[in-house]
């Protein structure tokens, strides 16, 4: 007989996840993973200027404002027929290069490390999960000490972040037509300071600390696989046209390039008005708490009807970098090592950046225009689609990394990549840790993927733990 499991919520995320998971024998059979809060972001943003979208939308997130900022600015930009000087082209990049940074040492060691050592009798180690710890004392005592350092490092990420972006989080330096910040040696010479001294903590802490729970841990490598069907949109674009990230699909083993037109989303099962398969620029958001079949505020993304993984994971099988596992610790070596690379490039940007010379564009070809902005963001990949009338939103959707890792199943009953990565797994802890510890691997973040609250029609929710 099956036996139902409830989290709720799934600590170390970004907003409230519920896990369902059924088991049989301690072993997951099926998995129902949900965002059980709505935002309405698509909404708000109708009939308001296209030119304030990257201010709007990066108040999606707190923790990758920026990839909304550049992938909101992208589609603005296509549909009013805006050109980013080189300039624009590399600050920017320097903006959300410092966010991925800080994103990445943060969910390194305040989301996923914390699985598998035990930390102090103080907040926020407590309560403590004593389930499969196998560091030695010294060793959750150094990986504490590097926890408290790693708030330190990720400030000086954010740091960075505001030199040319004005402020951290939701800055104000992306902006329709390039970035609204001049260069100088001053701003140059303090954000390489605090990458060199990033770039020192990657390379003497935290490479080590990943690397030593790998050795502890070697069987989740690949435990929490995914489906083996990945997506990247490409981002980092330089003055040339060129990617650190490039574009490309994996589906059942065969590589393709990435063509938008592929790209839908159903709610069959999700909570809103049910409508199949759409393209993002022919569906609309009509939330529907009372969706028979609903159990998720996320909609269900598919490329070619199939459901993809997208993150670093991702980004370093279309790279054809190496890759050691496609499980939790898979998907987290990889992502320790692009935060090196990313580091590492910021410095030849910052090389290309000419003072003095213009950062912003701010001509239109026209006031009118249907844009697409596509960029890859810290999770996975990030797409925006609008329609803009007389300088104002007419339609906007919105596809985040999230939501493809986690969306609904579609009207097809598949899972979605996050959900299907659960079966088989076997738990032995009470408190399904070994779930905790794949689901945090994707680094997931529901406060983008619902995009409010009816006060007269809330419900109370009995939740077993």
């Amino acid at each position: 007989m099956l036996e139902k499991k409830i989290i709720f919520p799934i600590s170390r995320i970004h907003n409230p996840m519920l896990l369902e998971a059924w088991l049989e024998e301690g072993e997951i059979k099926d998995a129902f993973i949900s965002d059980t809060l709505y935002r309405g972001f698509e909404q708000i943003l109708i009939g308001r200027s296209a030119m304030d979208m990257p201010y709007y939308t990066q108040r999606i997130c707190g923790i990758c404002s920026s990839a909304h900022a550049i992938t909101s600015a992208l589609a603005v930009e296509q549909a009013l027929g805006m050109h980013v000087p080189p300039n624009g082209l590399l600050i920017r990049n320097l903006i959300l290069a410092s966010d991925f940074i800080q994103n990445h040492i943060r969910h390194i060691y305040l989301y996923t490390l914390p699985d598998y050592f035990r930390g102090p009798d103080i907040g926020p180690f407590l309560p403590h999960s004593e389930a499969d710890l196998r560091l030695s004392s010294k060793e959750n005592t150094t990986m504490t000490e590097h926890y408290f350092k790693a708030l330190e490092v990720s400030r000086d990420a954010h740091a960075a972040f505001a030199v040319f972006g004005g402020k951290a989080p939701h800055g104000h330096g992306i902006v329709p037509g390039g970035a609204s910040m001049e260069v100088d040696a001053d701003k140059v010479n303090r954000y390489r300071g605090y990458m060199m001294m990033i770039l020192s903590f990657i390379d003497d802490v935290l490479l080590p600390d990943v690397t030593l729970i790998m050795e502890r841990y070697p069987e989740y490598i690949d435990l929490g696989k995914g489906i083996g069907n990945y997506m990247s949109v490409g981002g980092f674009t330089s003055p040339e046209g060129s990617t650190l990230f490039p574009q490309g699909v994996i589906l059942q083993g065969k590589r393709e390039s990435f063509d938008e037109k592929h790209v839908t989303e159903d709610v069959t099962n999700a909570w809103y008005k049910p409508h199949g398969p759409l393209h993002p620029m022919e569906e609309d958001t009509v939330p529907d708490r009372s969706q028979a079949k609903g159990y998720t505020w996320v909609k269900s993304p598919r490329y070619r009807g199939q459901p993809v993984e997208v993150g670093p994971l991702a980004r370093a099988v279309i790279n054809k970098e190496k890759v050691i596992g496609h499980g939790a610790l898979g998907r987290t070596w990889v992502r320790a090592l692009e935060l090196k690379k990313i580091a590492e490039t910021t410095l030849e940007w910052l090389k290309r950046l000419e003072p003095g010379a213009e950062t912003l564009d701010r001509k239109m070809e026209q006031d009118s225009g249907v844009g697409i902005g596509l960029h890859e963001a810290m999770r996975g990949t990030l797409g925006h689609w609008i329609s803009v009338e007389k300088g104002r939103i007419k339609h906007y959707q919105i596809i985040t990394p999230s939501a493809l890792n986690f969306g609904a199943r579609d009207e097809a009953g598949t899972r979605s990549v996050g959900e299907t990565s659960l079966l088989g797994l076997k738990i032995q802890s009470e408190d399904l840790k070994e779930a905790g510890r794949v689901i945090r691997s994707f680094d997931p973040c529901f406060s983008c993927s619902v995009h409010i609250i009816d006060g007269e029609k809330t419900r109370a929710l009995k939740i077993q733990v």
